[in-house]
């Protein structure tokens, strides 16, 4: 496969993911990484959370705890950088969902860069904004009244 079609696969491959991770498609999102995937977070969104993450089950684990509260992040994907390297890629993406129980709006933005390996993804750095999370659980311990949460 000579650069180009890698490239259109890898990035492909990582449409699929964000796509299926935003609707908590477990199963056909972790699919699309290697076993031994490498996560990390620079500016980590919670504070007590590992900076980085390795491997699908350990990652799976959080991402199933993590976004528990949340109906999906539902990805939206703004930019893909294709680069030099056909096996990586940066791109740039935003989240928009509810918190399910008590309906605040959350919505962030992040840069990924992803690595691939063999049809897969091996590693995925994510940039994130943690103040929109510190806000979120902010108001969730304020209990913000009704008219709040339909913003």
């Amino acid at each position: 496969m000579d650069d180009t079609a890698r490239r259109a696969a890898n990035k492909a491959i990582f449409l699929a993911m964000m796509h299926c991770l935003g609707r908590k498609d477990w199963d056909a999102g972790f699919a699309l990484m290697t076993e031994d995937v490498l996560c990390d977070w620079p500016y980590k969104p919670i504070p007590d959370m590992p900076g980085e993450m390795r491997g699908r089950d350990e990652i799976r684990a959080f991402f199933d705890g993590g976004q528990a509260p949340f109906g999906g992040l539902n990805y939206q994907i703004d930019s893909v950088y294709e680069l030099l390297d056909p096996d990586t890629l940066i791109s740039e993406y935003r989240s928009d969902s509810r918190h399910t129980e008590s309906g605040i709006p959350y919505r962030n933005a992040y840069l990924g860069i992803l690595r691939f390996r063999e049809g897969k993804v091996c590693y995925w750095r994510e940039y994130i904004n943690p103040q929109t999370i510190s806000d979120l659980f902010a108001a969730l311990q304020a209990g913000l009244p009704e008219r709040a949460r339909q913003q």
